[in-house]
């Protein structure tokens, strides 16, 4: 689902580097946040961890509170409960046979976020696929099953992937109706970016078409990313080349050489001024710090030597807000996508704080994580050209 503008805006992070650094939380707004969770600081990067994240990911406290959602009360409990038609008896016993709860707990005890039990009461109601349901719910979409077929094999899908009947109809009514689940997104805005940095309709085409041919269906291919997002990971948040060791430079070209070639592409860097026009290597566009009136342009090829596209970036354009605000309105697309599917498997052991908060089980990458960098991009590239087909 999260197959394809930010394999643009994380190529494009890719190939200018991360050479900005986001606002940093304040630590007032943190602690007070800590103290209204009953949480440590350690006790919140470990809840963080499971999805992936830390703090030094968020620009402020309100980035923060939105990624975590709201804290579980008595008062959105009871909404909770019912939306899924339970009694506080039977969720707590639900929970309980599921190994999620101990005898004697309640739920408002162990649960800190309102997402976190929402994700296990979800995973523990759904339904098995019977002839009946299946049947049922064919009847509230007035589909065959050959039409249902037919729908999940235009999108590279088959009902023998599907266990349950609730991620089921998810996904008929994200195929079907996916626009009204991505009406967030600015179409203006994503144009106005591809306007600022010169890339053109043909060559978001050509890009787009280039990322599609690539097998995302590949085992290889994901365990590539993957470890190169997990090596990327690893480094910490900085602003310049000068805090990194020669090791750790020599690391990071080494992810984005690799990360080109599983994307195969090719980039050459220029730096342009005036009339002048000077090639520069991986190596010393990282090591740069200071941009002196020099614009950065970046040609794109595929591994044939095919031009794809060119981006040029001015020193205005650095961090600017066009690129950030982007940002934001793809990573709420994610959000909406992640939230529906990632209650479809459970592996992770519970863990829990100190006070018997539960913390999340799942790793859900966003746009500070390279991977999620990469579908964010690849999905937003697919958004623009989809938008622009169907007129939205």
């Amino acid at each position: 689902m999260k197959g394809f503008f930010m394999s643009i805006l994380f190529v494009l992070g890719l190939l200018v580097f991360p050479s900005s650094s986001f606002a940093a939380l304040l630590e007032s707004d943190l602690q007070e946040y800590l103290a209204e969770l009953g949480l440590t600081e350690v006790e919140l990067e470990e809840h963080l961890d499971f999805y992936d994240s830390s703090l030094v990911d968020f620009e402020d406290i309100d980035e923060l509170k939105e990624f975590l959602g709201p804290i579980l009360t008595n008062e959105n409990l009871i909404d909770l409960l019912v939306s899924y038609e339970l009694t506080l008896e039977e969720a707590t016993n639900l929970l309980i046979e599921n190994g999620e709860l101990e005898e004697g707990q309640a739920i408002i005890d162990v649960y800190l976020f309102v997402d976190d039990l929402d994700m296990d009461l979800y995973f523990y109601n759904l339904t098995p696929i019977t002839d009946e349901n299946l049947q049922q719910l064919l009847d509230q979409y007035e589909l065959t099953i050959d039409d249902l077929n037919e729908l999940l094999t235009e999108n590279d899908d088959s009902l023998e992937s599907y266990e349950y009947i609730e991620d089921l109809e998810w996904a008929i009514d994200f195929y079907l109706y996916g626009d009204d689940y991505l009406e967030e997104i600015d179409l203006e805005l994503i144009s106005d970016l591809f306007d600022e940095i010169g890339l053109t309709e043909e060559e978001v085409n050509r890009l787009l078409e280039h990322l599609e041919s690539l097998d995302y269906e590949d085992p290889a291919f994901l365990e590539q990313l993957i470890n190169l997002s997990d090596r990327m990971i690893a480094f910490e948040e900085f602003e310049a080349a000068d805090e990194l060791s020669a090791e750790q430079i020599a690391e990071l070209i080494d992810i984005f050489t690799q990360l080109l070639d599983v994307l195969e592409l090719d980039t050459t860097y220029y730096l342009v001024k005036d009339n002048n026009k000077e090639e520069v290597n991986l190596e010393t566009l990282l090591t740069i710090t200071e941009i002196n009136g020099y614009s950065l342009l970046i040609e794109i090829t595929n591994k044939q030597g095919d031009f794809l596209a060119d981006f040029l970036f001015t020193a205005e354009m650095f961090g600017s807000e066009i690129i950030k605000e982007t940002g934001k309105d793809l990573k709420t697309t994610e959000e909406v996508i992640t939230k529906q599917k990632d209650t479809s498997s459970k592996s992770t052991p519970v863990t829990k704080t100190e006070k018997g908060a539960k913390l999340p089980k799942t790793a859900t990458p966003y746009l500070n994580n390279a991977l999620a960098g990469l579908f964010i991009v690849t999905i937003g590239l697919f958004l623009y050209r989809r938008f622009k087909m169907t007129g939205v």
